[in-house]
């Protein structure tokens, strides 16, 4: 189903299907009726489950990273969608500030803006950027292409919004797993080409032509059980329509023609993820394997860096590090501080080495 309150879509730079990508078409079979049976009661399980778990989570658990309140927004080329807008204070008068779009993760079937607040707030206040948490229509109402040019149509109006304070010459799109999925898609389509600067993705899917048990096979052996193991297949019937080409770069991004996306990338793969092989893959396709790299090796993390691409993939993490509350209080505690170390290590990049080439 298309988004039902959109008007005229945003489309692909590519001339034809046929251009992007210079393969084949890669279509998988429909799986039988009663795994297809299964997979709708599984995926409205899944989503009912996570809806309860986050709002107990948002009633009895208090927030711990630094508060700022966001203002939500809705812009008429979206009237449903509400998007959360976080503006550090004191802005002074006529102020500008390089804007981050961020775009939550949930297999594309689940969460909401309010899900990266922790994120968004933390990076509001430390590095006095405007940030816009947008949303988009869920599996498997709406299936692909509907997310990709809902958040398309969202990140358009908010960059025509004359009433926030945005420096125009820094714009960055970043998303959490599905939501870096949909940032690195949404950057390709034409309303969007050469008005973002640069890309983040946190452990993302970038490949949709690949086989769950292949993802699965690459893992480390001494990781723990993928979650991702049990709800991916329902997830990606959920949101991919029947005799979808996997290899159109609006679902597997790393099919994308390097002129497409933004010169500079961060992406972040988690070590036990088993989407961390294909961020890697995507990462390898945008630089020059002949130019030397400068390697990083610390310790949340080990990658390297090239021009204006960084690649880090996270010691000893699963799927959605960032955000999956741990039990313990110990274990809490890892997480917030994990999870700041990498946003920080994101913001620093975007703040010495994105923003000021782009000012040039």
């Amino acid at each position: 189903m298309s988004s039902p309150d959109e008007t005229t879509p945003l489309v692909s730079s590519a001339k034809s299907q046929q251009d992007v990508p210079k393969k084949s078409p890669l279509i998988f079979p429909p799986p039988p009726l009663h795994v297809r049976i299964a997979y709708t009661v599984s995926v409205w399980s899944f989503k009912a489950f996570i809806a309860t778990a986050l709002f107990i989570r948002r009633r009895f658990t208090p927030n711990t990273f630094p508060p700022l309140q966001p203002t939500t927004k809705i812009y008429p080329i979206r009237p449903t969608l509400k998007n959360r807008i976080f503006i550090p204070p004191n802005l002074v008068e006529n102020e500008k500030l390089p804007l981050y779009l961020d775009v939550h993760g949930g297999g594309w079937a689940i969460g909401d803006p309010d899900t990266d607040d922790e994120f968004c707030s933390y990076m509001a206040l430390t590095f006095r950027i405007t940030v816009v948490s947008i949303d988009y229509h869920k599996a498997p109402t709406y299936k692909f292409p509907a997310g990709v040019h809902d958040v398309g149509a969202i990140v358009q109006a908010v960059l025509d919004d004359n009433e926030l304070p945005i420096d125009h010459s820094k714009v960055v799109m970043g998303g959490f797993s599905a939501g870096g999925n949909l940032v690195f898609a949404a950057c390709q389509l034409s309303g969007l080409q050469n008005r973002v600067k640069a890309l983040v993705g946190f452990y993302s899917p970038l490949d949709s032509s690949e086989d769950l048990n292949d993802k699965l096979a690459r893992r480390p052996k001494d990781a723990p059980p993928d979650e991702l193991a049990t709800s991916a297949r329902f997830l990606d019937w959920a949101y991919v329509p029947e005799n979808q080409n996997r290899l159109d770069p609006l679902l597997s991004p790393t099919f994308a023609k390097r002129k497409d996306l933004p010169k500079c990338v961060y992406l972040i793969g988690a070590e036990y993820d088993c989407l961390c092989y294909e961020a890697k893959v995507m990462v390898e396709k945008l630089v020059d394997p002949e130019k030397r790299r400068e390697e990083i090796d610390g310790k949340d993390g080990k990658g390297w860096r090239q021009g204006g691409v960084m690649w880090e993939i996270a010691r000893g993490k699963s799927h959605a590090f960032t955000h999956v509350v741990q039990v313990t209080r110990a274990g809490e505690k890892e997480r917030e501080r994990s999870a700041k170390a990498f946003y920080l290590r994101v913001g620093t990049w975007l703040r010495d080495d994105v923003w000021p080439v782009d000012s040039v």
